[in-house]
């Protein structure tokens, strides 16, 4: 597999030319990319031009495309003209073909696209170039995640602003501005690898995103998204914030169970409510971190992509690299570029996100690289590398060395966090059942007493206890009596605990205390009984039982310890009196 490629000047179409001999069987084994910079006037009849120059060059020539930035060229990043590149299959075995999903609107359609790639034998690779809105963007990925997990999965979103729309194209296709393009690598020699270069290090504690919509954030922990940048980072409302911010993107966490890290996203600029308007989606209910870009990490980790593609043996790179990226690394914008194409011969561009398929789940990124290896057969050669430099160099700047430190002791202290969170909980939980022990039922009790909230409306007390318990230990054994308080904390937490004006917990024993407040005596009296006939029931219980429920009600002028005695002296009555059924005073 080979890489050609030039930039689009006067000696364009004689340059294609040069280029007929190696290219063979173009409708099968040769791809070409053209980058169209998104801020030419005229970016779109250039690229009209350059699609007839390949058409009157070659019969039936495969060509895809996208509105950029940053087109890579000889291992460096330009912005200036087109850059055209060609890949050209050396194995016959080897195909490519393209296909418009612009055209497409809905489900079924959709699914038409992924029943193609379905029919493809030793499909290896889809690449995906989009100038779709992000929902879209999540649907593709979507259905492409129907595919089996070994189908590798990248591209890049195309670029655009205000004045210049984004868009796609391929083949002899008018340009979308709202679709996407795929690329369909396969062959059974053919080998694809792909790596995401990543390089931010997170700082700080967590935050939740309490409110979002799509692209903007509302609050994180419940604050204004923008009193959270301003109180931790000091940013102002100004001309400067898009860049200032742009060096501390957060990191969405991904469910471990996914099996993918976390993804980037950065802050573009504060709406007059105080959201903030993110480089894409955050979903509501996340957790997110700031995160830091310090170049010499940053480089560390571009470094080790370079061993893993040299390792590979790629033939040919493609480089999704990130738009905000080269906006941070600013004059250096190309160290990243050259230390990764020292490798192999490259082709890409720096896109608006990143598109990466990790452990069968496809994401859209931000400020990353994503680098796609690609080579035919065995690994034909790698080069030798040079020692990896030494990440604890005393040449390390002193702001990453205080990154480093703030971030040592901000985990440090996470972690005494969760270890007292934890003490905590099982200080005032009951091991067994996971409900609130006899101590944090009457602290909550008393509490109750002193909020104002609670003083001025009646609060009761529900106490109730599983009849002829000993008989089931010593029947079953104590093992089947621990299922049957099991299954009982288990209706109460999904019927009771929790709630605003309800909540309860295991008293000691085989007796449970609820407490309520706000209802009337006849709902606490439907409560009582909703309890012990579903106690009663196979549904609920595995070994239905009967309770003996005593309840009172608090009474003006009463101490907490007043109407804990009372409502067990109701529970005791309720014993005496035969069993299964309630007691109250009122």
């Amino acid at each position: 597999m080979r890489l050609l490629q030039t930039i689009v000047d006067n000696n364009f179409k004689e340059t294609v030319k040069s280029w007929a001999d190696q290219v063979q069987n173009m409708n099968q084994s040769a791809l070409f990319h053209i980058y169209v910079p998104y801020n030419l006037s005229d970016g779109w009849e250039q690229a009209r031009n350059v699609c007839s120059i390949l058409e009157e060059v070659f019969e039936n020539p495969n060509y895809i495309g996208c509105s950029s930035t940053g087109e890579i060229f000889e291992g460096k990043i330009s912005a200036k003209k087109l850059v055209v590149s060609v890949i050209i299959s050396e194995d016959t075995d080897t195909k490519i073909s393209v296909v418009p999903y612009y055209s497409m609107r809905d489900s079924v359609e959709a699914e038409k696209v992924v029943s193609y790639f379905r029919s493809i034998p030793n499909i290896r690779g889809i690449e995906i170039l989009s100038a779709a809105e992000y929902q879209r963007m999540e649907d593709v990925g979507g259905m492409i995640d129907t595919l089996p997990e070994d189908i590798n999965v990248f591209g890049g979103v195309a670029v655009g602003d205000n004045k210049n729309k984004a868009f796609v194209f391929l083949n002899s296709n008018e340009p979308s501005y709202d679709g996407t393009v795929f690329a369909i690598y396969s062959g059974e020699n053919l080998q694809v690898s792909t790596t995401r270069v990543f390089g931010w290090k997170s700082i700080g504690y967590p935050l939740k995103v309490t409110r979002s919509d799509g692209p903007i954030v509302y609050e994180l922990d419940n604050r204004p998204c923008y009193d959270v940048y301003k109180h931790y980072l000091h940013l102002n409302k100004d001309d400067n914030f898009f860049y200032n911010a742009l060096e501390f993107p957060l990191e969405v966490e991904v469910d471990e169970e996914v099996g993918v890290g976390g993804y980037i996203r950065h802050a573009k600029a504060v709406n007059k409510d105080g959201s903030i308007l993110m480089s894409s989606n955050i979903p509501e209910g996340s957790n997110v971190r700031f995160t830091y870009g310090d170049p010499i990490r940053m480089l560390e980790h571009t470094e080790r992509a370079g061993v893993q593609i040299n390792e590979f043996g790629a033939d040919v790179l493609l480089l999704f690299n990130c738009f905000g990226r080269m906006l941070f690394w600013k004059d250096n914008c190309n160290d990243e570029i050259q230390e990764l194409t020292k490798y192999a011969p490259a082709t890409g561009y720096s896109a608006l996100g990143e598109i990466m398929r990790q452990n069968s789940t496809t994401l859209l990124n931000n400020l990353s690289i994503v680098a796609v290896s690609m080579r035919e057969g065995d690994i034909k050669n790698t080069r030798i590398i040079p020692e990896a430099k030494d990440s604890k160099s005393t040449n390390l700047p002193i702001t990453a060395r205080l990154a480093i430190f703030i971030n040592t002791i901000t985990e440090e202290l996470m972690v005494k966090n969760n270890q007292l969170n934890d003490m905590l909980y099982k200080a005032s939980h009951d091991y067994l059942t996971k409900l609130l022990n006899r101590g944090a039922i009457e602290t909550m009790i008393y509490d109750a007493c002193d909020n104002p909230e609670v003083g001025q409306k009646d609060w009761y007390l529900l106490m109730f206890d599983i009849d002829d318990f000993k008989k089931i230990n010593d029947k079953y054994g104590h093992s089947e009596g621990d299922k049957v308080l099991i299954d009982m904390a288990k209706y109460l937490v999904d019927n009771v605990k929790g709630r605003n004006d309800i909540n309860g917990g295991r008293w000691g024993g085989e007796e449970f205390m609820i407490f309520g407040f706000g209802f009337t005596d006849e709902k606490m009296k439907e409560i009582a009984e909703n309890i012990r006939q579903k106690a009663k029931s196979p549904e609920i219980m595995n070994r239905p039982i009967t309770l003996s429920i005593g309840l009172t009600k608090h009474r003006a002028g009463e101490s907490p310890k007043d109407v804990i005695d009372r409502v067990d002296a109701l529970l005791y009555q309720a014993k005496q009196s035969g069993k299964d059924q309630v007691c109250s005073d009122f």
